[in-house]
């Protein structure tokens, strides 16, 4: 029976399963659950309410929001990364979205993901609660509707 978990299989696993070289989803949700609490361990362990508001908000982006955490990022899928959460210090979170080669405004910073060719192409700093506002829904609702 598979577990119940908030996070998804990365999609990496279906490739895996269908060339028949493994892909336990059950396994990569207990790494994932478990990369997680290392994440927000030690000195960034103060970021976790943080991480967890920030993660409830981009799975209510839309019914096909999933998150799939990775050792050092947590990535927002729809059908490719559109957002990712990452602890990049251990007072602020990075909540990096996929927009492409849209001009940076309001607390938006262009990260040269663009001209990179990463998925990932601008961020905001969140460093309190105060800093999840309407600005991180709306650039999280137009990357997840860009990735339609």
């Amino acid at each position: 029976m598979p577990r119940t978990s908030i996070y998804s299989p990365h999609p990496s696993l279906q490739m895996l399963r269908a060339r028949g070289l493994g892909g336990d989803p059950d396994v990569y949700l207990e790494n994932a659950e478990r990369d997680v609490e290392k994440m927000f361990s030690g000195g960034k362990a103060k970021l976790r309410p943080l991480y967890d508001k920030l993660l409830k908000l981009a799975l209510k982006t839309g019914k096909e929001a999933k998150a799939c955490p990775c050792q050092t990022i947590v990535p927002i899928y729809r059908n490719h990364v559109v957002a990712q959460i990452k602890p990049t210090t251990q007072t602020r979170i990075d909540m990096g979205f996929a927009l492409g080669d849209m001009k940076p405004t309001g607390r938006l910073i262009d990260t040269g993901g663009f001209a990179k060719k990463d998925r990932i192409t601008h961020r905001i700093a969140i460093s309190s609660m105060e800093d999840i506002d309407d600005e991180i829904k709306h650039w999280l609702k137009v990357a997840y509707d860009r990735d339609a």
